[in-house]
């Protein structure tokens, strides 16, 4: 999904209804590029005057990750989930736990393991997920306790 398509035209494309807090929604991720919880969505969308509650948010959210508009992580040390748009192709990103910024890995550094995994298990691996969670040079300096 690029983000040169508006959120109306997603909306659409993916056969939903148009509403008002979708729209909002799905305008705020796409442009984010970082993993934000539906508490973060929440709180930025009412700083701009919107009026949707919590329920309507996270509901939207369900959705939009129902129909691969979006995906679901899990944050490490928080039972809070993250969201953030979804890719149709094969990505791997690292995630920063301090201000949830999204980096592309370039390439497969799976892509061996795979194969020596598929052919000693005779295992047929359609697919895989790869996320790596840490801090961003920039939340390093920010919290020295983060330093290496």
């Amino acid at each position: 999904m690029t983000s040169t398509l508006t959120a109306e035209a997603i909306i659409r494309q993916y056969h939903l209804k148009l509403t008002a807090p979708r729209q909002q929604v799905l305008e705020l991720l796409l442009s984010r590029q970082e993993v934000l919880t539906a508490d973060e969505i929440y709180e930025a969308l009412t700083q701009k005057g919107s009026a949707l509650n919590f329920s309507t948010v996270y509901r939207t959210l369900e959705t939009f990750t129902k129909n691969k508009i979006t995906e679901k992580v899990q944050i490490p040390g928080s039972r809070k989930s993250g969201f953030l748009l979804f890719t149709m192709s094969h990505t791997h990103n690292l995630i920063c736990l301090g201000c949830h910024k999204v980096i592309p890995i370039h390439g497969c550094p799976l892509k061996a393991f795979n194969e020596e995994l598929a052919a000693e298990t005779n295992f047929d691996i359609v697919g895989h997920d790869l996320t790596v969670y840490g801090y961003c040079e920039k939340c390093r300096r920010t919290h020295p306790s983060r330093q290496k």
